[in-house]
């Protein structure tokens, strides 16, 4: 038998417990299933307190949650914790356990986890972490390893160096992408070690860590570690909800946090890769709350965006006889994108738009590498490059040639490649 609420939020984290409590003070009945024994998602985890959430000089992640947890139940919100949620392929009704709740909307805010190296010793080791809490002291005189180039990876070493007996940090990239005042700290600190292009191969030990294999600029080495801290950035829980997602795997969503399934949207980091921050999670949950109360919970069908390139002039050699082979000739290119920029992600490669800079340069370099002696040719080669080189839907491509057949007179072709569905 199920239970029956205007709204089951999967995932009680700040973005799913904001959505919860928003649609409970707007009068509907809602319900959190969260897979952890506790409500709070990464606020639990957090090292330091929070001194970036507006409204707040500073905050305690575990702090935050246990408002959030009690403004939820003031507001009569069910919570069902330890309960792994599963959405059911047809309709609106989500397992939790041996609960079945039946809903008029879900909202996903399951978040996102640390990704893993998928390297022998990771999973069976003690002493492998992904983070690193706030119990420092316990990390005392170890030597540790950190694996990653970002803001994560920086901020564990920073945050260690003051303990352990040793830091390195091991970038797989040529340059770290941590931000500058991150690399400034780290750099300044001679208890740590930054090595790029170092891969972390696997890692040994008796029950738990104590050697690593990397693999660096001189070679293979193993060394001595006590401590593995893997910051190699997050990938989004988006699996077995039937939404789309991009590439990455977050899942996609309209401005009012609708996904591409009727009544069901997403919240938190699970869709904003851009921004995954407390102050993010509570506004989405606020806005997926009114979406529902205002039974508005279905997105538009996708629509197609043409996005032009209007007369791109460049010099080309073309045409079938010898005589126009050396002449200075040009040809102009409209080029114009499909794509579907409302539930495009700004993570995607177009960004929204067109990289014209980009379109340009790979048309330049294709008239550079031979003579054609149609522009018919040009055309198709040109469109079956951009398509592959695009997010696009479609890409049409009109080629002119001026001068012919007479002086003041011109030709043009146009070919349409189309992404197969």
């Amino acid at each position: 038998m199920s239970e029956s609420f205007d709204a089951v939020v999967i995932g009680g984290g700040p973005a799913g417990l904001s959505a919860a409590l928003w649609c409970s003070v707007l009068g509907l009945r809602a319900a959190v299933v969260e897979a952890q024994a506790h409500t709070g998602g990464q606020l639990l985890g957090m090292p330091d307190p929070l001194d970036n959430l507006p409204g707040f000089a500073t905050v305690w992640g575990t702090a935050l949650a246990a408002t959030l947890r009690a403004q939820c139940d003031a507001a009569e919100v069910v919570t069902v914790v330890d309960a792994h949620a599963s959405l059911e392929p047809g309709g609106l009704r989500v397992r939790a356990g041996a609960r079945t709740l039946s809903a008029r909307a879900v909202v996903l805010a399951t978040g996102v986890r640390r990704r893993r190296l998928g390297i022998v010793g990771e999973l069976s080791l003690a002493g492998v972490w992904t983070n690193l809490g706030a119990d420092r002291a316990r990390f005392a005189g170890l030597r540790a390893l950190v694996v990653g180039g970002g803001d994560d990876a920086f901020e564990h070493a920073r945050l260690l160096a003051p303990h352990a007996a040793s830091v390195v940090i091991a970038c797989r990239g040529g340059a770290p992408s941590a931000r500058s005042a991150l690399l400034d700290a780290v750099r300044g600190d001679r208890r740590v070690a930054v090595r790029t292009d170092t891969v972390v191969l696997s890692l040994s030990g008796n029950g738990r860590v104590e050697q690593a294999r990397l693999r660096g600029p001189n070679g293979v080495s193993e060394e001595g570690f006590d401590a593995v801290f893997v910051c190699v950035g997050p990938e989004p829980l988006s699996a077995g909800f039937g939404v789309a997602t991009d590439g990455r795997g977050y899942v996609r969503v309209d401005r009012l946090q609708r996904t591409s399934r009727p009544g069901v949207l997403a919240v938190g980091d699970l869709c904003c890769p851009e921004a995954p921050t407390v102050a993010t999670a509570l506004g989405h949950g606020a806005i997926a709350a009114k979406v529902i109360v205002a039974g508005a919970t279905t997105a538009a069908a996708p629509r197609a965006d043409v996005l032009t390139l209007h007369r791109l002039t460049l010099p080309a050699r073309i045409g079938v006889y010898p005589s126009e082979w050396e002449r200075p000739q040009t040809l102009s290119f409209d080029i114009a994108f499909e794509v579907d920029a409302a539930a495009a992600a700004p993570s995607d490669a177009l960004r929204c738009t067109v990289d014209y800079a980009a379109v340009a340069a790979m048309t330049e370099a294709m008239l550079e590498e031979q003579h054609y002696k149609l522009i018919e040719t040009v055309a198709d080669r040109l469109a079956t490059r951009l398509l592959a080189g695009f997010d696009a839907r479609a890409v049409r491509v009109r080629v002119t040639k001026p001068g012919v057949p007479q002086p003041h007179t011109s030709a043009s072709i146009e070919v349409e490649r189309r992404r197969a569905d």
